[in-house]
């Protein structure tokens, strides 16, 4: 049911007024530290991150994350902590899951602003207007000058006309 969700164990699934919660954790005893690929099983402290994901029917999806950080207690690393990472379900301090940042860049570009966030509380995603645009402008650069495709300016005569700004 859940992308990703391979790496967590659910300890409780709960359903009110209209939101399902999902309160889960890592699976894994240690984890690699993303400097020095080291691995680590001393837990040094643990955070609760909640993360938004896709409704299920009518109901809103809400992970409640246990993200435990670890010590790293080599000499030759410079990182003394790091977090417990999950790659494939979500990026690091983000709201939401992969799958509803994937959702919300199919909506954005079809319909973006105003009529995208219609669409988008239709569909219990509950994403404003900025938000869309947002995951729009964070596709990779496609024009030239890091500005959006729509922002080009009039050129005089004989000039190429897709000059950006």
């Amino acid at each position: 049911m859940f992308d990703g969700i391979d790496d967590l164990t659910v300890e409780a699934v709960t359903a009110v007024f209209g939101t399902v919660d999902v309160v889960a954790r890592g699976r894994a005893a240690a984890a690699r530290c993303p400097d020095c690929n080291g691995f680590s099983n001393r837990v040094h402290d643990s955070c609760l991150r909640r993360l938004r994901d896709l409704p299920i029917g009518e109901f809103r999806v809400v992970i409640l994350l246990t993200v435990r950080r670890f010590v790293r207690g080599s000499a030759d690393c410079p990182r003394r902590t790091f977090a417990e990472p999950f790659a494939q379900f979500t990026t690091p301090c983000a709201r939401s899951t992969s799958r509803l940042k994937r959702a919300l860049e199919r909506i954005g570009p079809a319909l973006a602003g105003r009529a995208g966030s219609r669409l988008a509380v239709q569909l219990s995603f509950d994403a404003g207007r900025m938000t869309l645009l947002r995951r729009v402008m964070a596709f990779p650069d496609r024009c030239p000058a890091r500005r959006p495709c729509w922002v080009w300016t009039i050129s005089p005569p004989g000039a190429d006309s897709r000059t950006p700004l």
